[in-house]
């Protein structure tokens, strides 16, 4: 079982004035239950990730990033060089949103035989893949492409000047090129469809790569 960032989710109740007993009436489970799981004794499920996000008002694949799920353990028979196997965690719809799946998929070994870079950096941190479904609109031209990022606690550097994954204050997670940032958090994002926008942003990361 992955570890999970205890340390952040007692720190995120805590900043908001909320505690793991108003969480877990949220969620709808026992205390108890999610104390095994703040502990590492209890696996965080995909719904359970969707809602602590919701209720933290930040975005699931942050929560995803401190709670271990964005990568599942490769088999022991696997080479541990090649890190935690990297899975389908998201969809990323016409508008340009990032969702989250219900259950993390696994990818077709094509896919990852054409993502080395997304790879590489997954033996430090954990990585996610989202899939794009576009029918109609600017990113139809990627429709069915799959994209990796790293999620991040803040502005990555290297996200300004690049195709992103940028988490709005609030949760909201959305596709856009970022143009410029500040520490502040205040932003300029250029959307799929060319719109300029300021923004305030939680977080950035770049997209490692996109495969068609």
């Amino acid at each position: 079982m992955a570890e999970i960032d205890s340390e952040w989710f007692h720190g995120q109740l805590e900043g908001r004035g909320q505690s793991l007993r108003a969480l877990a009436r949220h969620l709808g489970k026992d205390a108890s239950a999610i104390s095994r799981t703040f502990s590492g004794k209890r696996r965080m499920t995909m719904e359970e990730a969707v809602e602590i996000a919701a209720f933290l008002g930040t975005s699931v694949t942050e929560v995803m990033h401190h709670a271990g799920i964005a990568g599942r353990a490769r088999t022991p028979g696997d080479s541990e060089s090649l890190g935690p196997e990297i899975l389908l965690s998201a969809m990323i719809g016409e508008d340009g949103e990032l969702r989250a799946l219900p259950e993390p998929q696994p990818l077709p070994q094509a896919i990852l035989d054409r993502a080395p870079l997304a790879i590489g950096a997954s033996r430090h941190r954990a990585v996610i893949a989202a899939q794009l479904r576009a029918s109609s609109g600017p990113l139809s031209i990627w429709d069915d492409a799959v994209l990796f990022f790293a999620p991040s606690d803040g502005i990555e550097p290297s996200a300004i000047g690049a195709l992103s994954i940028c988490g709005l204050r609030g949760g909201k997670q959305i596709l856009a090129r970022l143009d410029r940032a500040r520490k502040t958090g205040e932003a300029r994002v250029v959307l799929p469809a060319g719109k300029i926008e300021e923004a305030m942003l939680a977080t950035a990361a770049p997209v490692l790569v996109l495969i068609p």
